[in-house]
């Protein structure tokens, strides 16, 4: 592993579950090979997001978006390097920064607040851009920790088909829980998450679930309570802790089992 995936690797795993923003990026579309468009988004309520559209080429082109949602620290140019691959492998990859992150619009942050609901508003206007723009192509949506929350909470809004996600949260409040008991420290929820095993019951599309065997927060058993309550889904475990598996699962290249895993998947749908 080199020494930038060691920093991505020790950031994620440092931070994950305390929001923690970062507005420098430590990596651009532009170092690598693949065509990129920077876009800004609007949300409903007036901010500007700071975009990436990386796009494939026509030639591997698999005609499927995937939108990304993230956790609650970095930005998104911490996942350049998995959306690197990704592209190589015929994905058209939508990244945006929520509101307060990297270059988008500021926005007055509690760090001890696990997450707020105007994400599932920015993930909305980054959704409705990729569904204007790829009219016929497939839309889905990648979810990373926190980002599995917005994921949920805009899955009724009938902008994506499907939902990969890698360390998902079926319930907040254990994670609050988990946190005081690890960290000895008291998060605080938004009003809505008293709501959320309602959203949570409602998500009744194809969803693609990677759980590490290792993960203390978002657990397997988390992933499995997605299973029982939505047929349409099916989980994919590896031998690693929080937000691991595009390392754990990876083959000849970086994440080679991972995106197999989503090809596959897909192609059953």
């Amino acid at each position: 592993m080199n020494r930038y995936l060691s920093f991505i690797f020790l950031f994620l795993t440092t931070f994950c579950f305390a929001l923690n923003p970062v507005k420098e990026y430590v990596e651009h579309p532009a170092n690598f090979n693949f065509k990129y468009e920077q876009h800004k988004l609007e949300t409903e309520d007036g901010y500007l997001l700071n975009s990436w559209l990386c796009l494939p080429s026509k030639e591997t082109s698999n005609n499927t978006v995937l939108v990304v949602a993230y956790g609650d620290a970095g930005n998104m140019s911490y996942l350049l390097r998995q959306v690197d691959e990704l592209v190589k492998n015929g994905f058209t990859i939508l990244l945006f920064d929520y509101r307060g992150f990297g270059e988008s619009q500021d926005f007055l942050m509690d760090e001890k607040q696990l997450y707020y609901d105007e994400f599932a508003i920015d993930l909305k206007s980054a959704l409705e851009f990729a569904s204007n723009r790829f009219k016929s192509s497939r839309i889905g949506l990648w979810t990373l920790s926190m980002g599995s929350i917005m994921g949920t909470l805009t899955a009724e809004s009938n902008l994506f088909s499907f939902m990969v996600s890698e360390g998902f949260v079926s319930d907040p409040n254990s994670i609050v829980e988990k946190l005081k008991e690890y960290k000895d420290e008291v998060y605080l929820l938004p009003k809505s998450s008293s709501h959320y095993s309602e959203e949570l019951s409602k998500l009744s599309i194809p969803v693609l679930l990677f759980a590490g065997e290792r993960d203390g927060l978002t657990t397997v058993e988390e992933s499995q309570r997605v299973t029982f309550l939505n047929p349409k889904s099916e989980i994919v475990l590896f031998k690693g802790g929080h937000l691991q598996g595009f390392q754990a699962l990876s083959g000849t290249y970086h994440g080679e089992k991972y995106i197999k895993a989503i090809t596959n998947f897909i192609k059953a749908l």
